[in-house]
């Protein structure tokens, strides 16, 4: 961990994890908005390799709703 100069999460203080899970919160909400290359690449995805009919507003949508979840999960601590 750069910030830290530290590689090992137990040898760091309780108030410096507390900084790094919060910059990683931080990263994570920031990508929430997908950009449309993105988008292109979740539709080429479903739709080309899965086989699935889907727009890439589809693929925006499921990405919102997936980082939704994963800062939630953070916030409920199941993360």
């Amino acid at each position: 961990m750069a910030e830290t100069g530290r590689d090992d999460w137990g040898h760091i203080d309780a108030d410096q994890r507390e900084k790094l899970k919060q910059t990683a919160l931080a990263v994570i909400k920031a990508l929430r908005v997908p950009t449309p290359v993105m988008c292109q690449a979740g539709h080429e995805l479903l739709e080309t390799e899965r086989g699935h009919v889907v727009g890439a507003s589809d693929a925006h949508d499921a990405w919102q709703v997936m980082i939704d979840a994963a800062v939630g999960a953070h916030a409920a601590g199941k993360a």
